[in-house]
C-alpha cells in the first residue's frame, strides 16, 4: 500500500537498525529471497521482536548510564522538490501477531523538577511501561520507574472505557484518522498538535499497514511538520525525524523508514524556562518504543 505525496520524505533510507543496542539481543533474521515467479523477490520482513521486561537492576543500570540531555541534533529538513513522490508503508513483521490487546512496550525519560523556595531542580527520571489496550478502552499498565520514590512498580488494571483516548483501533482512513487526532488534540491547534495528536495514540495502540499508510498520509498532508534525514534514537536505530515547533518547544517522532513504525518521540525546550535552574536546550519527555505489537491477554508471564 503507498502514500503518493511530494514532501512526504520518508523514504530516503531503505534500511533501519531493528534491534535496541542495549538489549543484547541478536539482530534479526532475514527469510530467504522469494521463489516464486515474480519478477523481482519481495523484501524480507524481520520477525516481531518483543523484549521481556527489564529487572530492577537493568532498569537502574539503563538510568544511569551517560545519555546527552540536549535535544536530538538533525539534519537539515528535505525540501519538498527533492522528496520522493510514493512512499510504502511496508509490512512490519508485528503485523500477523494476532490478539484483543495492543500490547507496547517503551522506555520513557522524563524531567521531574523539585522548587525549593526561590529555586528549582531538575533531574531526568527513567520509566518503563508495558501497556495492554483494548478497542473498547479497558487494559493494563505495569510501570516501573529508577529513582524507584516510594513505589518502585506500579501495576494497574482499567476496565472499559477507563483508559483515555477514541474507543476502537488507530482509524485506518485518513479522515477518521484526523478524527481520531482532533479528539485529543486538536488540529487548529497547529502542526504541533498533529504531531502530540499522534503520539497520544500510536503509545497506546499498535497500527496495521493500512493505519501506518494513514497516519504517513497524514504527516505528509500536514503544513508545518518538517521532514528530516537519518536520524538515530536511542537504541542506536537509524530513522527518519519529522518534527514541528512552536513558543520554542520541539516535538520530534523518528520513524522506521521502510514500516512507518514510530520508533521514538522527542519534546525538547529549545530555551530554558524563566527562573529554571537549567543553563540551555533540554529534552523534557523521550520515549523509546521497545515494541509495537498485539497479545490474546493482558499477562506478562
Amino acid at each position: 500500500m503507498k502514500v503518493t505525496a511530494a514532501a512526504c520524505a520518508l523514504g530516503l533510507l531503505a534500511t533501519a537498525t531493528a534491534i535496541p543496542i542495549w538489549t543484547g539481543t541478536a539482530g534479526p533474521t532475514q527469510s530467504a529471497p522469494s521463489t516464486s515467479n515474480a519478477t523481482a523477490p519481495l523484501p524480507a520482513v524481520a520477525p516481531c521482536l518483543s523484549p521481556a521486561a527489564l529487572t530492577a537492576a537493568q532498569l537502574k543500570a539503563r538510568a544511569q548510564q551517560k545519555l546527552d540531555p540536549s535535544p536530538t541534533r538533525l539534519p537539515a529538513s528535505s525540501p519538498a522538490g527533492q522528496a520522493l513522490t510514493a512512499v510504502t508503508a511496508g509490512p512490519s513483521g508485528c503485523d500477523a501477531i494476532p490478539g484483543r490487546f495492543a500490547y507496547v512496550h517503551l522506555l520513557q525519560w522524563a524531567t521531574d523538577t523539585t522548587i525549593a523556595g526561590n529555586s528549582t531542580t531538575t533531574r531526568i527520571v527513567l520509566f518503563e511501561e508495558q501497556r495492554w489496550r483494548a478497542d473498547d478502552a479497558s487494559g493494563r499498565v505495569v510501570r516501573s520507574r529508577y529513582p524507584d520514590s516510594n513505589q518502585p512498580t506500579d501495576d494497574s488494571t482499567y476496565y472499559p472505557g477507563e483508559l483515555d483516548g477514541p474507543i476502537g483501533p488507530i482509524a485506518a482512513d485518513p479522515t477518521a484518522l484526523n478524527a481520531n487526532i482532533d479528539a485529543t488534540q486538536p488540529r487548529f491547534l497547529g502542526p504541533t498538535a498533529v504531531i502530540r495528536g499522534l503520539v497520544n495514540l500510536l503509545g497506546w495502540r499498535t497500527p496495521n499497514q493500512a493505519a501506518r499508510t494513514a497516519v504517513l498520509t497524514v504527516r505528509c498532508d500536514t503544513p508545518g511538520i518538517t521532514y528530516h534525514g537519518p536520524v538515530t534514537d536511542r537504541a542506536g536505530r537509524t530513522g527518519i525525524g519529522v518534527s514541528a515547533t512552536s513558543d520554542a518547544i520541539r516535538f520530534l517522532l523518528i520513524l522506521n523508514p521502510t514500516t512507518g513504525e514510530l520508533l521514538a518521540y522527542e519534546r525538547a525546550a529549545l530555551t530554558p524556562p524563566t527562573g529554571s535552574d537549567r543553563t540551555g536546550p533540554l529534552v523534557d519527555d523521550y520515549q523509546l518504543f521497545l515494541v509495537h505489537t498485539r497479545a490474546t491477554s493482558s499477562s506478562n508471564s
